[in-house]
């Protein structure tokens, strides 16, 4: 059964303006913003009425969230990712699709284009809490969840794959004027990607639904331990592998801190389905698309070159 799509509207305001009289309140994040702010802007083009309840306890990351009620009570999240207008659309299509099927992901309520690069997105405030480590019981809920994920864009082939895998030509698309520009050593990490796919650029194939961020900060859980919410999919869903989400959690930074060693070796169990050339190939795009997001981030030459370092060792 299709969902109604969410209100998606262009916003114009004087955003500079309306900076200047608010406090930044994620200093920390990648994308500071001020959520006093951009909930003032929502009100005034939609008349929603929302009030600001509080603040994530994540303030790092892209996106942090703040949180709001409705006049009738009901609680949302708002986020201010930097992600294209259609792409978000989309992900509020599907979402939604998969809420009305019962998974754990929030309902999309508004997505809103703030004419400056940004968009506002107003989410349903999913039950739960974070866990500081993942253990036996939440390890196991963590994966059986994105299992839940399987086949569920049988009907949405325009769904893009995630973006370590960009299905534009030729050779790795973004990823030639990124990477490809970025230095000698830039150019020798794409051929050596190119060798680990077999010569030709891999395209990733499936129908499932991706979180290309699936790591424990992401994932809500109830006091047994179970999943209550999958939440901040604010690079947009993805269409593939669903095991793609859980590569890199074995020695990715953020992975590293919050899974305990033998619930890692877990996850690398639930990996062990893919055919080594698979998982090689999906390892090695995950450690190259990071290159190209420092880049297009616009970090410093300092930051890129310690992801290339990084890339080179894990690639070698």
């Amino acid at each position: 059964m299709m969902c109604e799509a969410p209100l998606s509207v262009p916003l114009h305001t004087q955003e500079g303006a309306l900076r200047m009289s608010h406090r930044l309140e994620f200093r920390l994040s990648e994308n500071p913003w001020a959520p006093t702010a951009v909930i003032e802007q929502i009100n005034d083009l939609t008349g929603s009425g929302l009030v600001l309840t509080g603040l994530a306890d994540q303030v790092g990351g892209v996106s942090s969230a703040a949180f709001v009620a409705w006049p009738d009570g009901r609680q949302s999240a708002v986020t201010r990712p930097r992600t294209p207008l259609p792409l978000m659309r989309l992900t509020a299509t599907v979402l939604n699709e998969a809420r009305a099927l019962g998974l754990p992901v929030p309902a999309y309520q508004l997505v809103l284009d703030l004419g400056d690069g940004y968009l506002a997105v107003v989410t349903e405030r999913l039950p739960g809490h974070h866990v500081d480590i993942l253990d036996q019981t939440t390890a196991a809920s963590f994966l059986a969840t994105n299992d839940r994920f399987a086949g569920l864009l049988r009907d949405h082939p325009e769904v893009p794959p995630p973006p370590a895998f960009p299905d534009e030509g030729p050779g790795y698309g973004a990823f030639e004027h990124t990477i490809g520009a970025h230095s000698e050593r830039g150019r020798r990490l794409l051929r050596r990607l190119l060798d680990i796919d077999g010569g030709q650029p891999f395209r990733m194939q499936g129908d499932d639904l991706v979180h290309v961020d699936y790591t424990p900060g992401n994932v809500l859980f109830d006091d047994a331990g179970q999943v209550s919410g999958v939440v901040d999919w604010n690079f947009g869903a993805a269409r593939g592998d669903r095991l793609y989400a859980l590569i890199g959690l074995q020695w990715g930074s953020v992975g590293v801190r919050s899974i305990a060693p033998a619930e890692r070796a877990r996850i690398d169990q639930a990996l062990a389905v893919l055919d080594p050339a698979t998982r090689r190939s999906y390892e090695a795009h995950a450690l190259v698309y990071q290159v190209h997001s420092s880049i297009t981030k616009g970090f410093t030459t300092e930051r890129v070159d310690v992801d290339v370092d990084r890339a080179e060792q894990l690639l070698a």
